[in-house]
């Protein structure tokens, strides 16, 4: 379980929810939901403990919280390190409140240090907007496929879900590595940096240092993002991210 928030006065009852359940895109509900009443999340600066759950506060108010995490000495570690970002020893208060340990990401993220303004889930600069209406090649309208295949150079069709893109192109016959060149099509595996548990595909916009790079997407709840929206962002090369070049 994971939560989005902003910070405003209800944001302890409207939780972005990604619950990622239907087709290849990031699902979101912003309805209020009991468990998130409940727990009483907050917006707090940094790392928190609360309750059985582990928080990160972005500097732009934004907050992420998973119950994907365990103690490790001083240290508080995200076990979905793409959404709740690890960083060396956290500053919040200690806790004896106990957490889950069930469906742990086995996925680990080599958290390097971002060239300047660059970070996870920072504003990119650029606007998002409307993918234009169609079908492209063969992916319908609206989900995170039909915009990576909007703007893929090469073809795409008939990949299937966004987590098995990288897969079924290297059984084509298509280049694929590790490594991130502008041009190419980035495929993220579920649960890694925000993606449903279908995968997540993009498209690689720019590449920075330390494996920083900015990415164009669709159905990506972020930058004004969503479904049938393009939209920017800054990721990071590491474990459960694949390239199509």
């Amino acid at each position: 379980m994971q939560l989005q928030l902003t910070k405003r006065p209800q944001a302890a009852v409207a939780a972005l929810l990604v619950a990622g359940t239907l087709a290849t895109g990031m699902v979101s509900m912003t309805a209020p939901t009991a468990h998130a009443a409940s727990t009483s999340l907050r917006y707090q600066r940094g790392y928190s403990v609360q309750g059985s759950w582990l928080c990160y506060g972005w500097s732009n108010g934004a907050y992420h919280c998973t119950q994907r995490w365990h103690r490790s000495g001083s240290r508080l570690v995200s076990d979905n390190p793409g959404w709740v970002p690890n960083g060396g020893s956290s500053s919040a208060r200690t806790s004896t409140a106990s957490h889950h340990s069930s469906n742990v990401n086995t996925f680990t993220t080599g958290f390097s240090s971002a060239p300047r303004g660059i970070s996870q889930w920072a504003w990119t600069g650029h606007g998002s907007y409307s993918e234009p209406r169609g079908t492209f090649q063969g992916y319908s309208w609206g989900w995170c496929t039909s915009g990576a295949a909007m703007m893929a150079h090469d073809n795409v069709s008939g990949l299937g879900f966004a987590a098995s893109w990288t897969r079924n192109a290297a059984r084509r016959g298509m280049a694929t590595g590790y490594v991130p060149r502008a041009g190419a099509t980035v495929v993220f595996q579920p649960g890694v940096q925000g993606a449903s548990s279908s995968g997540h595909v993009g498209h690689v916009v720019a590449v920075y240092g330390n494996g920083w790079f900015l990415l164009a997407e669709t159905a990506f709840w972020w930058n004004g993002g969503g479904f049938g929206r393009v939209s920017y962002r800054y990721a990071h090369a590491g474990s459960g991210v694949s390239f199509i070049y």
